[in-house]
């Protein structure tokens, strides 16, 4: 057993998908695995002919060995490639995690078989689209559910995730509880606001944006489901009362378009930006002024990301996202001033009419609004710490690669 941990993790999307919620957690959560001294590695797919099979991000060696799978034969294909890789390469590791319980676990697992190496799962989504309500769908997501059982540990992200694997059947002492830990930063100033926004608008005109010129952003993807279209459906009658707000739609889906026309024909299409995708979106929070988070996406990385940046949150009321910002305390059972929950502005239903209420009272009351963003950041970054991730996981690899082979890990809930 190596003194240093080596893990690969293994992940649909990662660098340089930014504007993806998954991509932006896994590229965060390795640079900190890294500089905690694991020596990890990230397989992905390619997502496009040209892309390089090989390449250094932030120090990380990234393999992407396959082409990404864009149909069910696709798929087949991709997890038969990645499978053969795994077990080609998978010796030089002493642990596999795979990112979601999905068509990459299957894979993994696979090839553990043949391999010296432990398997770790972490089960992804939120609400809806958490992994266990996807084996729902049909026959081949269900045996990805199945599959993942045979795995040496599984990360569920909150209490209710972890009652949810169980209930699917897979054992309890498998389910190891890590909550997702806020990474610490500088504390956001004017000046690396203006910096920001400055950098934003050299990138991209759309985005220019003067200093006291507010700016809402929101990172929810353009599809028909998507919680984008409270905010669009709000955008004219926000801008009627608030004439220099800009609006930030950030990402893309195949509802772009007629989100676009439909902004058009509102006749706000000056106030608004759509500019697609980010590598990296940390400037896109220090120019923003208040974060949207109008739906279950996004959780684990854009989110907390609002947070760090010290934005004020205005956030439809989802157990989901509760959680996200809530849960340590509600475990613990605090009470007044030590209930985070108070330091958001909570939409009471997901309608455009109450969005826009709930913008325009943050708006009206800005100072106030910074005033209880930088409460909630300092007491999340005091409560979980992206810290405790790092050494639960850490310690997570350690008790995997010290099993006897065949045995299942016993861990205590890590929080």
């Amino acid at each position: 057993m190596s003194e240093c941990p080596r893990v690969l993790l293994i992940t649909r999307h990662f660098w340089p998908h930014g504007s993806i919620d998954s991509a932006g957690y896994s590229f965060q959560l390795t640079k900190a695995l890294r500089r905690d001294g694991v020596e990890i590695e990230v397989v992905t797919p390619r997502f496009a002919s040209s892309w390089n099979d090989r390449l250094m991000v932030a120090g990380i060696p990234v393999h992407r060995p396959t082409a990404a799978p864009r149909s069910e034969w696709s798929m087949g294909r991709y997890v038969r490639h990645l499978t053969t890789w795994l077990r080609e390469n998978g010796d030089r590791f002493d642990v596999l995690i795979v990112d979601g319980i999905r068509e990459e676990a299957s894979a993994a697992v696979e090839a553990a078989r043949s391999l010296n190496c432990g398997t770790i799962l972490r089960c992804s989504g939120w609400g809806f689209e958490r992994d266990t309500e996807w084996w729902k769908r049909n026959r081949s997501t269900a045996r990805c559910g199945m599959v993942g059982k045979l795995a040496d540990a599984v990360v569920a992200k909150s209490p209710e995730c972890a009652r949810a694997l169980v209930a699917a059947g897979y054992q309890a002492d498998r389910v190891v509880r890590i909550d997702d830990g806020i990474a610490a930063g500088p504390q956001p100033t004017t000046a690396m606001k203006v910096s920001a926004r400055q950098s934003l608008a050299t990138a991209n005109g759309d985005l220019f944006a003067e200093e006291d010129v507010p700016i809402v952003l929101c990172t929810s993807s353009m599809t028909r489901d998507s919680g984008i279209h409270l905010l669009v459906d709000a955008a004219r009658l926000l801008i009627t009362r608030h004439p220099s707000l800009r609006l930030w739609f950030v990402g893309d889906g195949p509802n772009r378009d007629s989100i676009y026309q439909r902004i058009r024909g509102d006749g706000v299409r000056a106030s608004i930006a759509m500019p697609g995708s980010f590598n990296d979106n940390e400037d896109l929070f220090l120019a923003a002024d208040i974060f949207l988070q109008p739906d279950e996406q996004g959780l684990d990385y854009f989110l907390p990301a609002a947070v760090r940046a010290q934005l004020p949150i205005v956030a439809v009321d989802q157990a989901s996202t509760r959680t996200v910002l809530t849960g340590n305390s509600r475990e613990r059972g605090t009470q007044g001033e030590e209930d985070p929950g108070q330091w958001v502005q909570w939409i009471p239903g997901a309608t455009s009419k109450l969005t826009r209420k709930n913008l325009d009272q943050v708006l009206d009351e800005l100072p106030n609004a910074r005033v209880r963003a930088s409460k909630l950041r300092r007491y999340l970054l005091r409560s979980r710490p992206q810290t405790g991730t790092v050494q639960s996981y850490h310690e997570l690899f350690r008790r995997v690669m010290s099993r006897p082979v065949g045995q299942s890990v016993s861990i205590e809930a890590a929080s």
